[in-house]
């Protein structure tokens, strides 16, 4: 069912005590989710995912039975997340989260010089409660921007600038870095560079907060 209304326009009440509770918990839900995925504790992430949960990454596009798979495979990855602050909006047994973040990936080289990676996002999760326990049916990263910086200040980055200038805005730097990984990742994936693919994320996750 369609809808012209948007989650993020429904007010915060904070006189219903139990959507109180219910957003506490999925703040704890969803930065423990990252904890354990930070920390290499793969099942206990699983577990605060429902068992048809799909990811959508930039790297990783499926089932999350699979993320998970992979992530063990690579041990992670050695990314990080930095919390800046989460919102949490419910209805009823339906609620969307947005967390934003600084990932910071692994120390990586470019033609020999040491490189740090900020990629700068907001995880977009939809959980419904299941059985009495809120879980996470899926997971989208908007995209902001990134930086690569190098280690040693002042340090000039050798960079293919007109390779860096093919990819999107949004995740230039991180697109760049995972070429030479062997990855590749969408150009189309949510950004704020391209509005509309964050307002299609927005519009499919109302109609479902709604239905």
């Amino acid at each position: 069912m369609m809808t012209d209304k948007k989650f993020y326009d429904a007010p915060l009440d904070q006189t219903d005590k139990q959507a109180l509770a219910d957003r506490a918990e999925i703040r704890e839900l969803l930065e423990y989710e990252r904890y354990t995925r930070d920390n290499g504790l793969y099942a206990q992430e699983a577990a605060c995912y429902s068992d048809d949960a799909q990811i959508h990454v930039s790297w990783y596009d499926g089932p999350a039975k699979g993320y998970f798979e992979k992530l063990a495979q690579a041990n992670g990855g050695g990314s990080k997340h930095k919390i800046n602050y989460t919102t949490v909006w419910v209805n009823g047994t339906k609620a969307i989260g947005e967390m934003t973040v600084m990932m910071l990936s692994p120390r990586i080289k470019l033609d020999g010089q040491a490189v740090d990676l900020h990629s700068y996002a907001r995880i977009f999760t939809r959980l419904e409660k299941q059985n009495g326990v809120w879980k996470i049916l899926s997971g989208d990263c908007i995209y902001e921007r990134d930086e690569l910086v190098p280690v040693v200040p002042g340090q000039p980055i050798k960079i293919d600038t007109q390779e860096l200038a093919s990819y999107r805005e949004s995740y230039q730097g991180l697109c760049y870095v995972l070429a030479r990984t062997g990855l590749k990742s969408s150009a189309d994936l949510p950004g704020d560079d391209k509005p509309v693919t964050v307002e299609k994320v927005y519009a499919d996750a109302s109609n479902w907060f709604f239905a």
